[in-house]
């Protein structure tokens, strides 16, 4: 019984020995598989770490690759703008190019017309003083006084051509308006071989009347005899006055009897 007793323990403790043991095993083994799962977090770790890094790396190029792009649309717009600029400046270049050949054209033609003016400048003046010569006689020496200025601007060296030839135009534009004007003005002319003061009336360059200023004598300008007519006094003398009145502007216009002659036919 003792030994049964004794082997029934035996067996007992063997059992829990072996519980033991085994339960020793499986601890160590559990151990093992721990470790081996820290080795893989680790690797895990390491994985995302490098996916981390990589996607910062694809991150910042790709903020280089829109900067740049960004750069490249203002460095295209730029060189958009500077070739619309530049065929710009190349149209005006053109432009530039034809003014300035024009203009050495206009600087010859100028050299020739430079000796040709005073020339032209000379037949001029010589024209208008033969025209006033001819022409009804008033404002003769007004007239005479406005040529003989002109000459002196022509002679003259130290006046330019543009002078000279400014001097002659303005006698040409003065003698022109006296065509279509109408005057009144005093002064002193021969009559029946004496001097006589008279109230003188031009209309245009078609009648130039005098009377004198006591009334009695009316007369007007025989431009084909060059000499003083006398008129009808009974006749003229309130026509005279009207006409007086009318280009002294005292007076509104009016149809006005006068002595005008026919006109010729030019030679």
């Amino acid at each position: 019984m003792k030994n049964r007793r004794i082997t029934n323990m035996s067996m007992t403790a063997l059992a829990l020995l072996m519980s033991g043991i085994m339960g020793t095993a499986q601890a160590a083994e559990i151990l093992v598989d721990s470790s081996i799962l820290d080795r893989a977090m680790d690797v895990i770790g390491s994985r995302n770490t490098e996916v981390a890094k990589v996607q910062e790396d694809i991150n910042r190029l790709a903020n280089s690759a829109s900067s740049t792009f960004e750069e490249f649309k203002r460095q295209n717009d730029a060189l958009e703008a500077l070739l619309v600029l530049n065929a710009g400046l190349r149209r005006s270049v053109s432009i530039q190019n034809e003014y300035i050949i024009t203009l050495d054209e206009s600087i010859a033609g100028v050299e020739i017309v430079t000796r040709e003016i005073p020339l032209l400048m000379e037949k001029m003046l010589s024209s208008i003083e033969q025209f006033i010569a001819l022409d009804y006689p008033f404002q003769v020496e007004q007239r005479a006084n406005r040529i003989q200025f002109a000459r002196a601007a022509i002679e003259n060296p130290d006046v330019s051509i543009a002078e000279k030839f400014r001097q002659v135009l303005v006698m040409y534009q003065v003698e022109a308006a006296f065509g279509r004007t109408n005057d009144t003005y005093s002064t002193t002319i021969e009559i029946n071989g004496a001097e006589r003061d008279v109230n003188m009336v031009r209309v245009g360059r078609v009648a130039l009347m005098y009377q004198t200023t006591d009334r009695q004598i009316t007369g007007a300008w025989d431009n084909n005899a060059r000499q003083w007519v006398e008129l009808d006094a009974g006749q003229y003398r309130t026509e005279f006055q009207t006409a007086l009145r009318v280009a002294s502007n005292l007076a509104a216009p009016d149809i006005i009897d006068l002595p005008v002659l026919a006109p010729e036919l030019a030679q």
